[in-house]
């Protein structure tokens, strides 16, 4: 027969098992995280921010690449 004592202990250690299983994820993860930075994280995240804003513009974004490749050649 269990009491409520029992119970209660009971229900505090499947509950500091799930904040630490919880917490061995989140650490699992953010060690994931700092790994995949890398050396080159701000190059990569710089080229895609570029990325995300020249793609919705790719007509736009190559009329005007070529228009300063024609004037760098007029220049020149």
């Amino acid at each position: 027969m269990s009491t409520p004592t029992a119970e209660a202990v009971r229900r505090i250690s499947a509950s500091q098992e799930l904040v630490s299983s919880d917490f061995v994820a989140l650490a699992s993860h953010m060690n994931d995280c700092e790994r995949s930075r890398g050396r080159f994280f701000a190059l990569r995240a710089a080229l895609d921010s570029l990325h995300a804003m020249t793609s919705r513009r790719i007509v736009t974004t190559g009329a005007l690449f070529a228009c300063c490749g024609l004037g760098l050649l007029v220049l020149v």
